[in-house]
């Protein structure tokens, strides 16, 4: 852990997939709530937000003190019932590698997968024997100038970090490192997926150059086939790096994509009590957001949706893709995916369609709407 916290590395808690479904929806059900009772607000707070189903960070993310709470989509039961949507295709969905030789064959874009690393040995997976780890370490740097570790399983940028090589020496998340440590750390993972890392278009490197800035694309699946419910784009700070991610007080930043004409709308970020920031550009380079069209967005949702069509049982995925110059790279799919980077644009529940696929799965809002006191207005 000392070379994960040197090099920034967010630790990676999730679970290997050893549970079966109905105990694995369970802990993740314990997970939530054992977060919300960490989280500092008063008990009044809680209850407020929980009446309306909802987790505190979620009423002060939606303003649901002004917002109307019936129309987004609430935490609980969906905290519970989330893992059952997709079912045992979960561990299929959110695997990397599987998704990585699934997008090869559909012909969809993805990072190349160069190796895997399991019990802290690298895997080749051509067939070659990898028998020394730094050795293939170099191998695999020199097929691509910066390398991508990520674990099979894992999401909200849990695990992920990069090596490349300036001036012959090594570096870990642009960090100077020794070999040695490069060769400890490595050997610490299980079930990593090494890949290229891809070169996002240049918008988004004008933004915010030293993270991967995605999309995050919300597919759900009903009678009537998939469908992109949300879309919007995330960009990194230096406090969300390495990835992008948005949560309170990690510093990412996110944006809604209209989807008629690619173009960005209003940002937002999170401060670490939860609430939202309004920012019309980026708010470490001040780069403009607001207003940039997105180029290639059809051509990354119809990649989407033809790997829908190939995972028949993926009902409720969210995916992340990096733009390119030349088109687009699907870096992940994440079954279990977290709502609140699309609801704090536009609530889910106000399209009758998304509407009805929720409620099909259980998952409806409770009857009442608003509520005329701000939670944080007792606020310990």
């Amino acid at each position: 852990m000392m070379l994960f916290d040197k090099f920034s590395i967010q630790a990676n808690r999730r679970s290997p997939g050893k549970v079966d479904l109905a105990l694995r929806s369970w802990v993740r059900y314990v997970r939530v709530w054992r977060a919300e009772l960490r989280r500092r607000a008063s008990w009044a707070a809680r209850v407020r937000a929980w009446r309306l189903g909802f987790q505190v960070n979620s009423f002060r993310l939606y303003d649901l003190a002004h917002q109307d709470a019936s129309q987004f989509v609430p935490d609980f039961p969906l905290a519970r019932r989330i893992t059952k949507i997709n079912g045992f295709w979960n561990p299929i969905i959110g695997n990397k590698l599987v998704l990585a030789y699934v997008a090869q064959a559909m012909g969809v874009p993805t990072p190349a997968p160069l190796g895997c690393i399991i019990a802290g040995c690298a895997q080749a997976l051509d067939g070659a024997v990898a028998t020394n780890l730094l050795a293939t370490l170099e191998q695999w740097i020199a097929r691509a100038p910066r390398l991508v570790f990520r674990p099979h399983w894992s999401g909200g940028g849990e695990g992920v970090f990069f090596v490349d090589r300036a001036n012959g020496r090594w570096r870990i998340n642009e960090r100077p490192a020794e070999t040695a440590e490069l060769e400890a750390l490595v050997r610490t993972l299980d079930r990593y997926l090494v890949t290229a890392y891809v070169q996002q278009a240049a918008y988004a490197r004008t933004i915010f150059p030293r993270t991967a800035n995605t999309i995050r694309v919300l597919t759900l699946r009903d009678d009537r086939g998939p469908f992109i419910a949300a879309v919007v784009h995330r960009f990194g700070s230096s406090r969300s790096f390495p990835v992008d991610t948005f949560h309170a007080g990690q510093g990412g930043v996110t944006a809604p994509i209209d989807i008629s004409t690619g173009v960005l709308g209003p940002v937002l970020g999170a401060d670490a009590t939860g609430r939202l920031v309004r920012c019309a550009q980026h708010p470490e380079t001040g780069a403009a957001i607001e207003g940039v069209t997105v180029p290639h967005l059809h051509r990354a949702l119809d990649g989407m949706l033809l790997l829908c069509h190939a995972l028949p049982e993926a009902q409720c995925v969210g995916w992340d893709a990096v733009i390119t110059d030349e088109g687009f790279s699907i870096l992940e799919a994440n079954s279990i995916p977290s709502l609140e980077v699309w609801q704090v644009h536009e609530p889910l529940l106000a399209a009758p369609r998304t509407a009805a696929f929720f409620a099909a799965h259980g998952i409806a809002p409770r009857t009442s709407t608003r509520l005329p006191v701000d939670p944080d207005s007792s606020r310990s």
